[in-house]
C-alpha cells in the first residue's frame, strides 16, 4: 500500500470511523478476519500490504479514529466492503451532481478497456495464458497451495474478466477451457485452505466455464467436487470405500503436467495434494482399526505434506485423529 497511515485529522470524521466499523460488523467479521480478507484482496490485486497481524492493528487504529488510511488503503477498504471511500466516511462526499458525469465516463472507459483487452487475445496470448496455467499447476503439484495460491487466484480473475468481455465465440471457448481448469484447481486450493464456501464458488465457476467450452467431463469433475464438499460439511472423517480419494476425485486434467523424480528422491507420479489425500486416508483407516502405530506413522507423513503444501483442512483433520 502507498504511504502507510497518516495522522488522524487529515481527513475523515468521528462519524466516518463509525461507518468503517459498521461495514465490518455488517459482515459479521472480527478485526482479525477483516485483516485477513484485506490482505488477500491486496494479494489478488497486486497491492503492497502489511501482514494480517499488522493490518489488524491498523484496522483498530482506523476504526478508533487514531489514524487515517492513506489513499491506496481507502481504495482497498472500499473494494473490500463494496462501498466507496466517501461511503465509508474516509473522504468527503462529492457535492450533489458533481460526480455524475465523471462516474458515467469512468465506467464507460473501464468497459472499453475491458473489451479492448479481450479483443487483443489471439493465438499468442492464448498460448501464454496456457503456459501460465501449466506452470502454476506444476508449482501447485510440487509445493502445494502455499506456493501457488496467489498466482492461481490472479490467473482465475484474469481469465474470468477476459471471458466475460470477449465477443468472439472461438476465443470465448478457448478462454472458457482455460478458466475451467484454473477454477477447478482454485477450488481444490480453497478446500486446502479450509474455505469450503470459496471452494464451492470456484467449482461452480469451473462447471459453468466447462459447459461453455463444451467440456462435459470437466463439468462433471466440478460437480463431483461440490458433492464432496457437501459431504464434508458434516465434519465426518473420510470413509474408506475401497478406492483412493484420487480415483474418486481425480485431479483437474485441463492442463497436463508431468511429475518426474522429486529432488528429495520421492518418485510418486502424483501431485502433492493427491499424495496427501492418500496418506490421510491411510491414517484415518489405521485410526479406525485401532492400529495406533501405523496411524501415528501415516499421520506424521501427512502432517509433513500438509505443512509443506499449506493445507489447513488436512491439519485440522489430523488434529481430530490425534485426539
Amino acid at each position: 500500500m502507498d504511504g502507510g497511515s497518516r495522522a488522524a485529522g487529515e481527513s475523515g470524521t468521528e462519524a466516518g470511523y463509525r461507518f468503517l466499523r459498521a461495514a465490518r460488523l455488517d459482515r459479521g467479521w472480527s478485526q482479525a478476519r477483516a485483516a485477513q480478507e484485506l490482505a488477500q484482496l491486496a494479494e489478488r490485486t497486486g497491492a503492497a500490504t502489511a501482514r494480517p497481524g499488522s493490518l489488524k492493528t491498523q484496522l483498530s487504529r482506523w476504526e478508533n479514529g487514531h489514524a487515517t488510511p492513506a489513499p491506496g488503503q481507502r481504495a482497498l477498504l472500499a473494494e473490500l466492503y463494496g462501498s466507496t471511500p466517501a461511503g465509508l466516511g474516509l473522504e468527503p462526499a462529492p457535492p450533489p451532481g458533481a460526480g455524475g458525469a465523471v462516474g458515467v465516463s469512468s465506467a464507460a472507459d473501464r468497459l472499453r478497456a475491458a473489451l479492448d483487452r479481450a479483443a487483443a487475445v489471439g493465438d499468442t496470448e492464448l498460448r501464454l495464458l496456457r503456459d501460465q496455467l501449466r506452470t502454476t499447476a506444476a508449482l501447485d503439484g510440487r509445493l502445494g497451495t502455499a506456493a501457488a495460491h496467489g498466482p492461481l487466484a490472479a490467473l482465475v480473475e484474469q481469465l474470468h474478466d477476459l471471458l466475460a468481455h470477449t465477443v468472439c465465440p472461438d476465443r470465448g471457448a478457448a478462454l472458457a477451457e482455460l478458466l475451467a481448469g484454473a477454477a477447478l484447481l482454485a477450488g481444490d486450493q480453497e478446500r486446502d485452505r479450509a474455505a469450503p464456501d470459496r471452494a464451492w464458488h470456484a467449482y461452480g465457476v469451473a462447471a459453468d466455464a466447462a459447459r461453455r467450452a463444451g467440456d462435459p467431463s470437466t463439468a462433471e469433475r466440478a460437480a463431483r467436487r461440490r458433492d464432496r464438499l457437501h459431504t464434508e460439511l458434516d465434519g465426518d472423517l473420510p470413509e474408506d470405500h475401497g478406492k483412493s480419494l484420487v480415483e474418486r476425485y481425480p485431479a483437474p486434467i485441463a492442463i497436463t503436467v508431468e511429475f518426474d523424480e522429486h529432488p528429495s528422491g520421492d518418485v510418486t507420479g502424483l501431485p502433492l495434494r493427491d499424495r496427501l489425500e492418500e496418506v490421510l486416508r491411510e491414517a484415518v483407516a489405521a485410526h479406525r482399526d485401532g492400529r495406533a502405530g501405523q496411524a501415528a506413522g501415516a499421520a506424521a507423513r501427512a502432517r509433513s505434506l500438509a505443512l509443506r503444501g499449506g493445507s489447513a483442512r488436512a491439519l485440522a483433520l489430523l488434529a481430530r485423529i490425534g485426539r
